[in-house]
């Protein structure tokens, strides 16, 4: 007949049996010489999250040096990063990576000025003009050559439209870097028979990629389980007990998030599943 035993408080002599790291587990069953353990499995959540900034050139990049005095940058390119990695116990909903920032949209050519049609460069040095002519007119609202009646709201008002101008004009030279995150999420099965799980790749171009791809870096979940202590106060019962307390020893497990050489997180935890019975010694 299966019993079922209570896992009780240590109590005098068996006090000192245990280390602080070993803990006690609630119910077990004794089946025999077994111990079957009644445990939820151990699921353990990562949590990745990845940043992509994205450059575009500007539309008169190539007419930067002779117009602004600074060369541009002539090529659109992408740049992918891993910048945190996070473990916890329990399964998290694992939804699609939502794009946290939305795309900036480089401003199309300026060409409000003129009734004719313009080449390219004609263009830019029309908008590199509209750039000095802006900053000439904030150093005017600023000194008080010009706008004697714009002042208090109105003055940042107009200071903050001058400003978006620019950046609007400057872009169209030097291009514009845009940020999004993605945050992906996996529960992971954690069982005493396994020590490392693969959660996926990561590459620096595509971001996380499937376990099969080898483009990119491993992140894996590594699992070390303490070893079991030997307790020597601890011994078998004898014909002549009559009360004793039997416990479950749970050593402690570390699970770590590595990605190739970078630790990344770790998540203390102690289950059952990795527990070994041992019988106190009697009561008086």
């Amino acid at each position: 007949m299966k019993k079922i035993f209570a896992i009780l408080a240590l109590v005098g002599i068996a006090t000192t049996a245990f280390a602080q790291n070993t803990i006690k587990a609630g119910l077990y069953d004794k089946q025999g010489n077994a111990v079957v353990a009644e445990a939820e499995p151990v699921v353990v959540n990562v949590t990745l999250r990845v940043d992509t900034e994205h450059f575009k050139p500007g539309v008169y990049a190539r007419y930067a040096q002779k117009y602004l005095g600074k060369r541009a940058t002539l090529s659109e390119y992408s740049t992918v990063e891993l910048v945190d990695g996070r473990l916890a116990l329990g399964v998290a909903e694992k939804v699609a990576p939502k794009l946290e920032q939305e795309p900036y949209t480089l401003p199309l050519p300026l060409n409000r000025v003129s009734a004719t049609v313009q080449t390219t460069e004609e263009q830019a040095a029309a908008t590199a003009e509209m750039i000095f002519s802006l900053r000439r007119h904030r150093l005017d609202l600023i000194t008080g050559e010009a706008g004697e009646n714009v002042f208090g709201a109105g003055l940042k008002a107009a200071l903050e439209e001058i400003a978006r101008m620019e950046k609007e004009c400057l872009d169209m030279f030097y291009g514009a870097k845009t940020t999004s995150e993605t945050v992906h999420t996996f529960n992971i099965a954690i069982t005493p028979d396994k020590n490392e799980y693969m959660v996926c790749r990561f590459s620096d171009k595509a971001g996380v990629v499937e376990v099969d791809d080898l483009s990119g870096m491993p992140i894996v979940v590594k699992v070390e389980t303490e070893k079991h202590k030997e307790y020597p106060q601890l011994q078998p019962l004898g014909p002549k007990d009559k009360v004793s307390a039997e416990y479950l020893i749970v050593p402690q497990s570390k699970c770590s998030l590595v990605g190739e050489t970078t630790l990344m997180d770790t998540l203390e935890f102690a289950s059952p599943l990795y527990g070994k019975s041992v019988v106190a010694l009697p009561i008086k």
